[in-house]
């Protein structure tokens, strides 16, 4: 995130870039700076609706819970794969 406060903010969400003001969409007591973790929902058109800053905490749990997800597919993909040595493929299909 680029500083909105002296001229318009620019975010890269998902490599694109999105230019915005802060009038309307900051949603945040906290105060924009760079590098700073936000929420941003945008309309179907891709422009930004709202942004909203979120605390360190959210941030860790939102990583922490994808670090498990990719775990368990991971675990998922290993079982698989002994299954079908053992001729059991079919036990483990969804």
């Amino acid at each position: 995130m680029r500083d909105p406060r002296t001229a318009p903010g620019l975010l890269m969400i998902e490599g694109r870039q999105y230019w915005f003001c802060l009038e309307g969409v900051w949603k945040s007591e906290i105060p924009p700076k760079p590098g700073l973790a936000v929420d941003v929902k945008l309309d179907t058109a891709g422009r930004i609706l709202a942004i909203t800053a979120v605390s360190d905490s959210q941030f860790a749990k939102e990583q922490a819970e994808r670090s498990v997800d990719m775990g368990k597919a991971a675990g998922v993909k290993i079982l698989r794969k002994i299954a079908a040595k053992c001729g059991m493929s079919n036990l483990l299909r969804h």
